[in-house]
Order: C-alpha cells, then sequence, then structure tokens
C-alpha cells in the first residue's frame, strides 16, 4: 500500500490539460549555473582533463541550475526528462534529488518529483494570464535529458528580468554545497542565499570530489562572478591534503581575479567523527589560506563552520551528522547571506 492510498494529500495532480509543449532550449527561457548549449556544471574539457569518473558523473547532477522566464499563459506545463531515472538516495527525498521546485513572481508555487521508477517529472501550475515571472529549481543529485515547457494557445514566453545583482555568485565545495540532503531543489544553501540577493549562481559542489582540482579553479577563474564562497574542506582526506591543496586553489582564481570578494568556510560541526586535534589543525590550515590572502591584498573573508548551525538544537540540523536537513540549510544560508549582503551593500 501508498502513502497516497491513506492520504489524497499525498497525491501529485495528474496531467489532463491540452497545451502546446516545446523544448526550452527553443524558448526565450534561460537556463542559468550550467554550461552553455549543455545540462552539465562542468565543460568537458575540464572533466577530461581531471579523469575521475565520479566527478563527471556528478558534474550531470543539475544543482544550481535555475530555469527563468516570462510568460502570460493560463496553465504553465513542465515536463522534465531525469538523466539517470534510477538514481536513489537513502536518505533524501525525490522531492530535492530528482525534483523541480517552481515559483511564480518570487514566491514558492509548487514542488514535483517523478514516482519511483518514472524516468520524466511533470506538473501544471494554473496562473493569470497576465505576463509572470516564472523560476524553476532543478534537481540536485539527478541530471536532465530533456525539458519541455507547455503553454495555452496563443500565449508567449519571454526572457526573464534581470537579477538585481548584476553577476552569479559562486560557490564550490562538498556533498553540502551540492545540496545534499535538502528535502526541496530551492533549499539548498547556495539556492536560499541567491535567492534572497536576487543574484544567478553557479553551484560546483560535488558529492565526495571536491579536491581542489586545479582546472576547476582555471574553470572559476574564467566565470563572471560577483562574489566567491569557497567552502572547500570536508572532501580533503585528511590535513596534509587540505594544507597542500586548498590555499594554490584559491591563489590561481584570486591572481586572475584579485577584486573578487571570497567568502572562506571551514566545514559544518566538525567536531562529528573528528578527534579534536585534527578539527583544529584543518581549521588553522583555511585560517593561513585566508592571512596570506589577506597579505596579499586580497578581499578574503571567514567564516568558521563550528558557527554555521548556531547554538541552540544544533543536533537538529542535520540527516546524519553531516549533511544538513532544511533546517540545517536554512542556518547556513543566514550566516552566508549575512556577509555576502554586508559586502555588497
Amino acid at each position: 500500500m501508498k502513502i497516497e492510498d491513506l492520504d489524497s494529500n499525498f497525491k501529485q495532480e495528474a496531467n489532463s490539460t491540452h497545451l502546446n509543449y516545446r523544448k526550452v532550449k527553443e524558448t526565450e527561457a534561460e537556463i542559468e549555473g550550467l554550461c552553455p548549449h549543455t545540462w552539465q556544471r562542468l565543460p568537458d574539457g575540464v572533466l577530461e582533463e581531471i579523469d575521475r569518473p565520479e566527478l563527471t558523473a556528478l558534474a550531470r547532477h543539475t544543482s544550481g541550475g535555475v530555469m527563468r522566464f516570462q510568460t502570460d499563459t493560463c496553465i504553465l506545463g513542465l515536463c522534465m526528462e531525469l538523466l539517470e531515472p534510477d538514481f536513489m538516495m537513502s536518505h533524501m527525498p525525490l522531492t530535492g534529488s530528482a525534483g523541480m521546485d517552481v515559483f511564480v513572481n518570487g514566491s514558492y508555487a509548487a514542488t514535483f518529483r517523478a514516482e519511483l521508477g518514472e524516468d520524466a517529472v511533470k506538473g501544471e501550475i494554473l496562473l493569470s494570464g497576465e505576463k509572470s515571472e516564472i523560476t524553476v529549481y532543478l534537481p540536485l543529485y539527478n541530471g536532465v535529458k530533456e525539458f519541455y515547457l507547455g503553454i495555452s494557445e496563443k500565449a508567449c514566453i519571454w526572457k526573464p528580468l534581470e537579477h538585481k545583482v548584476r553577476r552569479p555568485i559562486i560557490f564550490y565545495g562538498s556533498s553540502i554545497t551540492q545540496g545534499g540532503c535538502a528535502s526541496r531543489t530551492s533549499n539548498a544553501y547556495p539556492a536560499l542565499v541567491t535567492r534572497w540577493l536576487d543574484a544567478g549562481m553557479y553551484c560546483l559542489g560535488f558529492s565526495g570530489n571536491a579536491r581542489g582540482d586545479l582546472p576547476i579553479a582555471r574553470y572559476i577563474a574564467g566565470l563572471p562572478a560577483e562574489y566567491l564562497v569557497y567552502d572547500y574542506d570536508y572532501n580533503a582526506p585528511d590535513a596534509a591534503f587540505l594544507r597542500e591543496t586548498h590555499e594554490p586553489f584559491l591563489e590561481y582564481i584570486l591572481s586572475h581575479n584579485p577584486t573578487l570578494p571570497v567568502l572562506v568556510m571551514s566545514r559544518p560541526n566538525p567536531e562529528f567523527k573528528t578527534e579534536e586535534l585534527q578539527s583544529r589543525e584543518r581549521r588553522q590550515i583555511i585560517w593561513e589560506t585566508v592571512f596570506k590572502c589577506r597579505e596579499r591584498g586580497y578581499q578574503v573573508d571567514f567564516l568558521d563552520g563550528a558557527e554555521l548551525f548556531g547554538e541552540e538544537a544544533r543536533e537538529c540540523c542535520t540527516v546524519d551528522g553531516i549533511h544538513p536537513n532544511d533546517l540545517g540549510f536554512y542556518r547556513i544560508a543566514q550566516r552566508v547571506f549575512g556577509k555576502i549582503h554586508a559586502f555588497l551593500s
């Protein structure tokens, strides 16, 4: 028996309206946070240079991918074909890993997910028929094979409004940066921060694979950016690896973008499953990167990961002692947003 049979509130509405569907890339809708003309977060050249199959698979997950457009349709249909319909996560709901969140004129409107075994996410939203701004947050731990937008007869799709913050915010880090384990795609901390700022984003979080790879630093150095959040700590296997890679990665980016402001973070909840001595050593290595960058005249701020979950009920902030739930992501986002907003104001 399924929960839908016990409680009808868990049912998703079936699609029944006749709409004209078009591939999103054949419309004026814009897809942010992904490489041009692809559904992936890193270019093929970068992936070939690193040559790590796990990273290649993760780069095809669309975390941070956001579709934006305006439309005057009365009913909006969405159909997203998943790249990996059988990809499952034991402690993250499908609404976050393989679903999509839809916002209308800045307000949350709907979440859609595929049923187990289905290869597409489908949904419809009733709109006013007047021009509305639509934002769709793509899957955090799955990819998109194709995306179709359905609109009513005589309706149009236009380019989105411009963001208030002119250039995107870039986030580099681990599974936490990628969004594990948010319950919805718009609840990962990079999504929260950029929505509050009204900014675009590049979410370069790679689960278990943020290892300070210099080809990614070179890629980041070539992106337009208003701000960089450098959350590289968790995936360094030990303190020695972190010491060898943490500063060179950031130094390369800043040597090519000397005016780029950066927020350097250490990992949240560092005391969990970690000896205190090693925890202090890793934090010290990260602080040394900050200090050396400041000595060279770069604008680098520091946010101690031990403070990200706050003091009250911090045990309620993760699903497994490491990966944040929605409360954990909200608290991280509050701290990160405060730092960026204060700098940009």
